[in-house]
């Protein structure tokens, strides 16, 4: 046989990743058997869908805590800019305090309303206090 028939057969041999995916797939079939392999398989599926379900379980639950930590550091930032602007907010409701600073917002100082902006991070590099009410007011949701 001459040496160009021997390279062409060694060109067509598998080799590098093509070799390593060869030798498992073997290195399968004889451990578990042609038998065992669609339960193997199978079994590999439950365990993957079982991991893809406990990862969105645990995303869930993360972005639960992010919203209600967001949720109640929004009230804080309402009370807080409610007291600055002399509003009582004892049991008050939040849609309640929002009214209300949007109320008394127009009529508070420029001075108090560059505070509130700065408070309910409803800030702009440069604006003008007209400009930091609106954006105060469109925070709220008003």
């Amino acid at each position: 046989m001459p040496l160009a028939d021997y390279l062409r057969f060694a060109a067509q041999l598998p080799g590098g990743f093509e070799l390593i995916i060869l030798l498992i797939i073997l290195a399968i079939l004889l451990l578990f058997g042609p038998q065992k392999l669609p339960e193997l398989a199978r079994s590999i599926g439950k365990a993957w869908g079982e991991l893809r379900r406990g990862k969105m379980e645990v995303e869930r639950q993360i972005r639960e805590e992010f919203t209600a930590g967001e949720a109640k550091d929004l009230g804080v930032r309402l009370r807080d800019s409610a007291r600055e602007l002399g509003i009582d907010v004892g049991a008050k409701k939040d849609s309640e305090i929002k009214l209300e600073i949007a109320r008394k917002i127009d009529s508070a100082s420029d001075d108090r309303v560059v505070l509130i902006s700065r408070i309910l991070g409803a800030s702009e590099a440069g604006a003008s206090p007209t400009r930091l009410r609106e954006l105060i007011i469109k925070s709220l949701g008003m």
